[in-house]
């Protein structure tokens, strides 16, 4: 009686135990389809000042689409324009060059007219040696101004260079995605004006299941699944796979591209791996 009794118990909880066995999946969501990722530009730059200034003009718009080196943002300082001004007068400044070629001219003649005396007892040596020492002051005193010309024209290079970093250009063909500062703001160096993205090509991180590892290989196509606009899925090409397994989830991080030129999805979207 008792035996039939136990034989029934442990029968029906052995069926219960093998059911709700049944019930359990053999592997979580992470193993099938891994963590999903968010997909990004594949070009991102975030414009800052050159220099710390005001901010004299803004030339585009949130979402107006520009070219690599276009000008976005001219920025205003009073102390480098002023810099430039005085460093362009300095650079014409001919005079100095102008009397120094003078006072050789006038020296080397001297000189000269010292040497064709033909009675070389009319002519103390002392004049000679006075006559002389005033070319060679002359030729130094040519030197010094077409030195000083030339660092005059080396110091409007910088200046103007200066003054052009005042204006910011686009660092690749992309859209203006956010303006974050005004007209007439004076901004540090470390303030951001505004963000350039490029999204003809978008990039995601994806952490896959450690168990397919083997079966990735870079460069090839993979579909991407994702509830975005009713895609399912999206196709993207493998460029990366980490060299470490994350133990805390079990999965690798990988790297994709996805080509957006058509149909030129936002970034942002959610992303999963379809492991079948």
């Amino acid at each position: 009686m008792h035996s039939w009794v136990n034989y029934t118990v442990f029968a029906l909880l052995g069926t219960g135990i093998l059911g709700i066995a049944g019930e359990l999946p053999s592997n979580s969501v992470e193993e099938d389809t891994g963590l999903p990722g968010i997909t990004r530009p594949s070009l991102q730059a975030v414009i800052y000042p050159n220099v710390a200034g005001v901010v004299q003009e803004l030339l585009v718009e949130e979402g107006t689409l520009v070219r690599e080196g276009q000008p976005l943002v001219r920025m205003h300082d009073r102390v480098a324009v002023a810099t430039l001004a005085a460093a362009e007068v300095a650079a014409a400044q001919l005079g100095p060059i102008d009397l120094a070629r003078a006072e050789l001219v006038a020296a080397e003649q001297h000189l000269q007219r010292l040497q064709s005396v033909t009675d070389l007892r009319a002519v103390a040596a002392q004049d000679f040696e006075i006559a002389r020492a005033a070319v060679e002051k002359s030729q130094a005193n040519l030197r010094t101004a077409e030195g000083n010309l030339q660092l005059a024209k080396e110091r409007l290079v910088i200046e103007r260079e200066r003054v052009s970093q005042l204006t910011l250009n686009a660092p690749f063909d992309g859209v203006v995605y956010r303006i974050k500062a005004n007209v007439g703001e004076r901004l540090q160096d470390n303030q951001s004006i505004l963000e350039v993205v490029n999204t003809t090509t978008l990039k995601v991180e994806v952490h896959v299941p450690s168990s397919i590892q083997s079966k990735l290989q870079v460069g090839s196509m993979y579909p991407l699944k994702t509830s975005f606009r009713d895609l399912q899925s999206i196709e993207a090409k493998l460029t990366s796979v980490a060299p470490m397994i994350d133990p805390s989830t079990n999965t690798i991080r990988c790297m994709f591209e996805i080509e957006n030129r058509e149909p030129n999805l936002p970034a942002g979207f959610l992303v999963h791996f379809a492991s079948n």
